[in-house]
């Protein structure tokens, strides 16, 4: 029993040491004004738009500040069927959509970040097509919305790890 304690201890102490190094703390208001600042150009397509959209909420963006960066996206997707159920018209579909995005200094012209985030989804488990057509719609418009998120977080810490 005292040898289970004694492991239990050691590896209590080396978790704590692990952790020491982590740190956590708001964006102060130089890194939001940072991301602000950024200019976010339109991607193409209902899903560059909704992914646009949801970046800009993210960021922040204000559109009266001088702009000190330029985010440039492009948003791709593919559908691949996985999986069809015998007697039945259902197939389930796994979709990936990838963002490829630069971050570029306005004043150098230089690429600071540049990137690629993506995600998974399973859709169309239903047996209309018409339902199958809506859920690969809706699918898309939920990882713009998704990638958006990330993105706006790539950036963040970008901003974050800079200002340090």
């Amino acid at each position: 029993m005292s040898y289970f304690k004694a492991l239990l201890g050691l590896s209590l102490l080396l978790l704590v040491a692990a952790c020491s190094d982590i740190k956590v703390r708001t964006m102060v208001d130089s890194e939001r004004s940072q991301l602000a600042n950024v200019t976010v150009i339109d991607a193409s397509g209902r899903v560059g738009q909704l992914y646009t959209r949801q970046l800009r909420d993210n960021l922040g963006v204000n559109s009266s500040n001088a702009p000190t960066h330029v985010l440039t996206s492009k948003v791709t997707s593919n559908s691949v069927a996985t999986l069809s159920v015998i007697g039945s018209s259902s197939d389930l579909k796994k979709m990936t959509m990838t963002v490829s995005f630069e971050l570029i200094n306005s004043k150098t012209g230089e690429v600071e970040l540049d990137d690629t985030v993506s995600t998974d989804a399973t859709l169309g488990a239903v047996t209309s097509y018409f339902g199958q057509d809506e859920s690969e719609t809706q699918g898309k418009e939920r990882l713009a919305r998704l990638l958006a998120d990330r993105v706006a977080r790539h950036i963040q810490l970008f901003f974050i790890a800079n200002s340090d």
